[in-house]
């Protein structure tokens, strides 16, 4: 996707979770808890759509749980293939740093 696509398609994003918030069957003590955050400065996230980068991660996590074990099975799968590729060209590195590495990269 290109990035200009990204930039426009995320309006739509923050405008789905703040509507998606209000629908689901979580008690909004559940998401203030989540994201440690008092009741006013939540409302005000959602009304401003002023989420960050990691609260957004944390709420489709919660919200959206099916699209985001899908999301983790298919980055488990890239580093996999990855891994085999690099084994296949004697390109190995220490077990546990790679894995570290590959949580940060990906959130995970």
């Amino acid at each position: 996707m290109k990035t200009i696509n990204i930039i426009y398609e995320y309006d739509k994003v923050i405008n789905k979770v703040n509507e998606d918030i209000k629908k689901s069957n979580f008690k909004l003590q559940y998401f203030l808890d989540l994201l440690e955050l008092k009741r006013s400065f939540f409302y005000k996230k959602m009304k401003e759509k002023r989420f960050t980068n990691d609260e957004m991660k944390l709420l489709s996590k919660h919200l959206y749980p099916e699209e985001y074990l899908e999301y983790e099975v298919s980055v488990i799968n890239e580093l996999l293939d990855k891994s085999i590729k690099e084994a296949e060209s004697n390109q190995t590195e220490n077990f546990d740093n790679a894995i570290n590495e590959a949580k940060k990269e990906y959130g995970l």
